[in-house]
C-alpha cells in the first residue's frame, strides 16, 4: 500500500508550528549561524569575516536576512531548499536538524524566496514560494486532488542565475508581509532578536568576561556571532543582548533600582556525573519582579540560541513567580538533551529528567531563599548596614588585586573606607552579640584595607599600556582614566577601560 501525505501537513509545519511569528527570524539566523560555523570549518572564512544582516524595509514590506556562510551548491539547491523535514544535519552539531525551519516565513507573507550561491561556482539559485497560491490550495474543501508533494511543485519556481565565483552566501526574502504580524516593528524585532539570537553581549556588561570565562573553563564555547538590523543597509546597527549592570524592579512599594552585585554559578550533572548544563545567573538585591522582560528569568540555550522564553524554567521554582526576579542563563552542554520541534522546550529522556531535577536543586532552591533572605534582610536595618560593609569590603580586596585605574580612584576608595567606617558606627552597643562580633572583626578589616589603600602603587594604566607607548601617549591615557574616574561608576570606567585595551595593538594603534 502507497502511503501518501495530505497537503494539510504543510499547514501543520507552519502556521502550527510556532506560537509567534517572530519565531521565523530565529529559524533564518539559526540556519544562517550553521552556515558561518560550516564556511569557518572549510577554511572559507575567519570568525572576524562573519556577518548577519536582516532588512526590515517598512515601506516595502520587505525582510531580507543574508549570510555570507558556505551557501548552497547548485548541484543540492533544490533539494535542500523542497524537501521538507530531510535535513541532513545532525542535532550534535548543528542548531537546526530538522529540515523544516525555512518554512517559518510562509504563513506571513505573499511570496518567499532563497537565494543561494556557494565558493567557486558561477551560478546563482533562485527558489521562490507562491505564498498566496499556497494558501488557496490548503482551503479546506478545495484543491483536492493535491497531497503535498503536488502542492510544493505547484507553488514553487527555481532559477538558475549568473553569480560571481568569489561569491559565497544564503538570503532569505520574504515579500509582501503580512501587516498583522508584528515582523515589521523594527523595535519589536530588536528586542526579541537580541534575547533569542547568539550574539555578544554588550562590551559595558561589566561581568561579561566572566560569564564566558567559565563557560570555557567548563567546555561550552558559547560562541557568538554579529548580527546587523536596519530598514536598509545604510542603516544597519549591531544587536547585542540586552543584559546590564543596573536596571528596575518591581516590588510592592513602588519601581526600585537594582544592580548586579556579583555572580553565582552551577552545574547541572546526569546520572553519570556527565554535564548535562552550566549556567550562571545574578546576585542582587532581589527587589521584586525586573521590569525590563528581556533580561528577566533564567533563560535556556542549546548552541547560545534561546530555547524557550523568559518563562520557560519557572515551574522548577519553589515559587514560580519568583523567576521573574532573576537574571541569567543556563547553557546547555549535553547532546541527548534535545529540543524539540518547536524549540519551546526539550524532548522527554533521561537526560531531559536529570534537567528538570538540577534546576530544582540549583536555581530553583537558591534563588527561592536568596530571595527570602534578601526580603529578611530589608526588614532588618543592622543587618543590611552589615551586608552592605561586607560588600564593600570585597569590593576594595578586588580592587586592590587587579590595580586601581586612577589616583582619583584610589583617592575615591579611601573616603569610602571611611564612609563605611562611620556607617557600622550606627550599630549601637546593645545590638546582638553575634552582629557586635561581626561589627568589629569589620572594623579591623577596614583598618587593614585603609592601610593597603595608602600604601599601594599598583595602577593598571601601568601595566596594561603597551611598553612601546611614548611617555607622551601614557600621560594622555592616565589623564583619559583621571577623568573617566571623576565622573562614572567603577563598573562604567572598568567597562570602558577593556573597550579601550581591546581597540589597542601591538602598534598602539587602533584596529580600525
Amino acid at each position: 500500500m502507497e502511503v501518501e501525505i495530505g497537503k494539510f501537513t504543510l499547514e501543520s509545519l507552519t502556521t502550527g508550528m510556532y506560537s509567534e511569528p517572530e519565531s521565523c527570524y530565529r529559524e533564518y539566523i539559526q540556519n544562517a549561524v550553521d552556515s558561518l560555523d560550516a564556511a569557518l570549518a572549510e577554511g572559507i572564512m575567519r570568525p572576524e569575516e562573519f556577518r548577519i544582516e536582516i532588512i526590515v524595509d517598512g515601506a516595502r514590506q520587505e525582510i531580507s536576512i543574508r549570510d555570507n556562510g558556505t551557501g548552497v551548491k547548485k548541484n543540492l539547491a533544490r533539494k535542500t531548499l523542497l524537501d521538507i523535514g530531510n535535513s541532513t544535519k545532525l542535532h550534535t552539531t548543528n542548531r537546526g536538524f530538522r529540515g523544516i525551519g525555512r518554512l517559518g516565513g510562509l504563513s506571513y507573507c505573499k511570496k518567499l524566496s532563497f537565494c543561494t550561491t556557494a565558493l567557486g561556482e558561477n551560478e546563482k539559485t533562485l527558489t521562490t514560494f507562491d505564498c498566496e497560491k499556497l494558501k488557496a490550495l490548503l482551503v479546506p474543501g478545495q484543491s483536492t486532488e493535491h497531497n503535498l508533494k503536488s502542492v510544493i511543485e505547484a507553488v514553487t519556481d527555481v532559477r538558475i542565475m549568473q553569480e560571481q565565483a568569489s561569491a559565497h552566501y544564503f538570503i532569505v526574502k520574504m515579500e509582501g508581509v503580512d501587516d498583522v504580524s508584528s515582523l515589521m516593528d523594527l523595535d519589536t524585532v530588536k528586542d526579541y532578536i537580541s534575547q533569542v539570537a547568539p550574539i555578544p553581549f554588550k562590551t559595558r556588561f561589566y561581568w561579561a568576561r566572566e560569564i564566558k570565562a567559565k563557560l570555557l573553563e567548563n567546555g561550552i564555547p558559547a560562541a557568538e556571532y554579529p548580527v546587523f538590523i536596519g530598514e536598509s543597509f545604510e542603516s544597519l546597527s549591531q544587536v547585542f543582548k540586552p543584559y546590564r549592570n543596573t536596571f528596575e524592579a518591581n516590588p510592592r512599594a513602588g519601581i526600585l533600582k537594582d544592580e548586579v552585585l556579583g555572580l553565582s554559578f552551577f552545574r547541572i550533572n546526569g546520572s553519570g556525573r556527565q554535564l548535562v548544563a552550566y549556567g550562571w545567573y545574578a546576585d542582587t538585591h532581589f527587589s521584586g519582579t525586573l521590569v525590563d522582560e528581556r533580561i528577566s528569568g533564567i533563560r535556556v540555550r542549546q548552541g547560545n540560541i534561546l530555547i524557550g522564553n523568559q518563562r520557560t524554567l519557572a515551574p522548577y521554582y519553589k515559587e514560580p513567580r519568583f523567576n521573574g526576579w532573576a537574571v541569567g542563563e543556563v547553557y546547555v552542554a549535553s547532546p541527548n538533551l534535545i529540543p524539540n520541534a518547536r524549540r519551546d522546550d526539550f524532548e522527554k529522556n533521561a537526560t531531559f529528567s536529570d534537567f528538570t531535577i538540577g534546576l530544582r536543586d540549583t536555581i530553583g532552591t537558591e534563588i527561592t531563599e536568596k530571595i527570602r533572605a534578601a526580603s529578611k534582610l530589608r526588614n532588618n536595618p543592622m543587618q543590611k548596614t552589615l551586608k552592605k560593609v561586607e560588600r564593600g569590603v570585597a569590593q576594595v580586596e578586588t580592587v586592590l588585586a587587579t590595580g586601581f585605574h586612577s589616583s582619583a580612584e584610589k583617592e575615591q576608595i579611601a573616603t569610602g573606607l571611611a564612609a563605611t567606617r562611620r556607617d557600622l558606627y550606627t550599630i549601637p552597643k546593645g545590638a546582638p552579640a553575634e552582629m557586635i562580633e561581626q561589627k568589629t572583626a569589620l572594623l579591623d578589616q577596614l583598618t587593614m584595607l585603609a592601610d593597603k589603600v595608602d600604601e599601594s602603587t599598583n595602577f593598571r594604566v601601568k601595566k596594561d599600556i603597551p611598553s612601546n607607548f611614548s611617555k607622551a601617549e601614557k600621560k594622555v591615557v592616565q589623564a583619559m582614566m583621571e577623568v573617566l574616574s571623576r565622573n562614572f561608576e567603577r563598573m562604567t570606567v572598568e567597562s570602558l577601560y577593556n573597550e579601550f585595551l581591546e581597540e589597542l595593538k601591538p602598534g598602539g594603534k587602533s584596529k580600525t
